[in-house]
């Protein structure tokens, strides 16, 4: 680029006289490339034209002068224009800036110091910088709400669709695996659940379990149920191609999780229990990641709440989580909630709640749609939160 080419442009706006010849002058010497017009209709054509960098305008020339101002500062452009006036006159000033103009020179005589024109150019020209950056900001800004508005628009039917292809990824309940009925249900408080349970065979020997209650709600919430079905799908695969025991192992399966979680710096963390029963032995191997309520056992009109209570996933890098191990004995059932049972539970307090419920699963509901009898939760028209509910019952 030449010399020439990085010259800034000026629009002079003035009635031709000694002065006008003397302020172009003065503007050239200090490196401008200067256009003149002496009325409004001249001017407006050369603005439009050219899009000077800056225009110097004659609040006196003719009886254009104020017009032009309003004209040239109401342009989208946002072209920097500075008043010149050869009369002392206040209300002039205060009139020019109000209309937008960004200086105000008063020359009465000769130029004087050229120094101190330059500095007040270059004044406009980082006023005029900063109008266009804030014009490309509006813009920007402008066209991110409209996208905005219109993903909104589309996320009330992509809401809909999610919650459909969701339920597609939950397991086909009531299903039997070996002697254990595995039965789930989740009421979501949106289209898009934080909540989620899943369960498999693995080889011929063990069935997977696990329920998962991811913080917050909707698509975000719901992308990370998607994770771990993902993560617990890829270490089944292991175990049947890659001779891996990855996902006999409970907390394993945490530490993997958290570990990935973490690695995704999306801000969401999940409280879970995971579980593995060996279909032989009928041993339950289980890992409790900060879940509330724990699991219930009921056993012989008898309820208690599974020990072993670790971090949840996604919060700290270097967890220990901690593997559980008993039998499960004929006519046992396990029942699994997420957080949300509690929030439409009648007592007062969480230890009041948590005794309700044991109370309420001593005789061991068989399946989901008991407990969702026992609870009233079909005449929830509105969960304040995701309500997932897992009942594994030994046949």
């Amino acid at each position: 680029m030449t010399q020439q080419e990085r010259r800034k442009r000026l629009l002079l706006i003035q009635r031709a006289d000694d002065q006008r010849e003397e302020l172009v002058s003065a503007l050239s010497r200090l490196g401008y490339t200067v256009s003149v017009s002496d009325n409004g209709e001249a001017a407006f054509e050369r603005f439009h034209e050219q899009t000077p960098d800056a225009v110097l305008l004659d609040l006196y020339v003719g009886e254009d002068g104020r017009r032009i101002l309003e004209v040239l500062t109401a342009d989208k452009r946002e072209v920097p224009v500075i008043v010149i006036s050869r009369r002392r006159v206040m209300a002039d000033v205060v009139e020019a800036l109000r209309k937008g103009a960004c200086d105000y020179l008063m020359i009465s005589g000769t130029i004087g110091d050229e120094k101190l024109l330059g500095h007040a150019m270059e004044r406009a020209f980082q006023q005029g910088a900063l109008r266009r950056e804030n014009r490309e900001y509006r813009s920007k800004l402008e066209a991110a709400n409209r996208e905005l508005l219109e993903s909104l628009s589309h996320l009330k039917k992509d809401q809909q669709a999610g919650r459909h292809i969701q339920l597609k990824m939950l397991p086909e309940t009531p299903k039997t695996i070996g002697k254990f009925r595995f039965h789930q249900h989740i009421l979501p408080s949106l289209y898009l659940s934080g909540d989620f349970i899943d369960y498999f065979i693995v080889g011929d020997r063990y069935a997977v379990f696990f329920v998962a209650d991811v913080s917050g709600h909707g698509a975000s919430s719901a992308f990370v149920t998607v994770m771990l079905k993902n993560l617990f799908a890829r270490k089944r695969s292991d175990f049947h191609h890659r001779h891996s025991s990855a996902i006999l192992s409970p907390a394993h399966m945490l530490d993997k999780a958290n570990r990935e979680l973490i690695g995704m710096e999306i801000d969401k963390h999940v409280t879970m229990c995971v579980g593995v029963i060996d279909l032989h032995s009928d041993e339950l191997c289980y890992s409790i990641a900060g879940h509330l309520p724990a699991p219930i056992l009921s056993v012989d009109g008898t309820a208690r709440y599974l020990d072993g209570h670790d971090l949840p996933v996604g919060l700290f890098p270097d967890v220990n989580y901690s593997e559980h191990r008993m039998l499960l004995p004929p006519k046992a059932v396990l029942t699994l909630f997420s957080d949300g049972i509690l929030e439409v539970l009648n007592p007062k307090g969480v230890i009041a709640k948590e005794q309700y419920l044991l109370e309420a699963l001593e005789d061991g509901p068989q399946t989901a749609d008991d407990v969702i009898q026992t609870f009233r939760l079909d005449s929830i028209e509105e969960a304040p939160d995701d309500i997932a509910v897992l009942v594994v019952s030994r046949v």
